[in-house]
């Protein structure tokens, strides 16, 4: 296998794994934590609240791999494309991630202690608006990471031009529903954002198969 193949199969394997670290993260927790009482809600969760953040963890990193691995493909087509692909996805969106993992275990343990949870309500607010301002920037960085690979994957031809060109319109709508969360217009994990963000996760699933499977393209 040569060291080109080796990179579309790596990719691939990592978009599953940080695809089903993600859902596992939202399974696991029943939809991580609700407000605006965070700190009965990681009460409530209890144990599957760290566990949900290890899975987040895991997907972050994974996901923070993908950039570095192809990049010497990429580069080729556009170089500072590809070190744009590398700092929103590989670095910034991780540091969202990390802000997740960090207020999740936290608020975990302050729901776990023997202290009074009245004492510590204002607290608990403030960690899990941290968390959920986490999420919001992790996905803006995600989208412009995503962007800048499917326009390069589009230009170069790497995969079947129906495949990019599928990622960047799919990422119009999973972009509406970021906004929509943003702005308290619908619930997390509500059947809008399912719809909204359903078709870019489904192409994300295709273009790993398709790497694993086919591999890049040299048109």
């Amino acid at each position: 296998m040569s060291t080109e193949r080796r990179t579309a199969a790596t990719v691939g394997v990592l978009y599953i794994i940080g695809s089903v670290a993600g859902i596992l993260s939202v399974s696991v927790t029943g939809g991580g934590l609700e407000g605006p009482d965070y700190l009965a809600s990681a009460d409530s969760i209890g144990a599957r609240l760290p566990a949900g953040a290890l899975l987040i963890l895991v997907m972050g990193l994974a996901l923070a791999f993908i950039p570095i691995v192809i990049f010497p493909i990429l580069r080729e087509t556009s170089e500072r494309m590809a070190l744009g692909y590398i700092v929103f996805r590989s670095a910034l969106e991780t540091c969202g991630y990390f802000l997740v993992v960090v207020m999740w275990t936290v608020l975990f343990l302050l729901a776990d202690s023997d202290t009074n949870l009245d004492e510590l309500r204002g607290v608990g607010t403030a960690l899990g608006d941290i968390a959920e301002m986490g999420g919001t920037i992790g996905t803006i960085f995600f989208l412009t990471g995503a962007g800048l690979f499917y326009w390069v994957l589009f230009t170069s031809r790497l995969v079947p031009r129906w495949l990019s060109g599928w990622g960047l319109v799919a990422a119009v709508p999973y972009l509406i529903a970021a906004l929509l969360k943003i702005f308290a217009a619908i619930e997390p994990f509500s059947t809008t954002e399912v719809l909204l963000s359903a078709p870019l996760g489904l192409q994300e699933m295709v273009l790993a198969l398709w790497l694993i499977v086919r591999g890049f393209s040299r048109q």
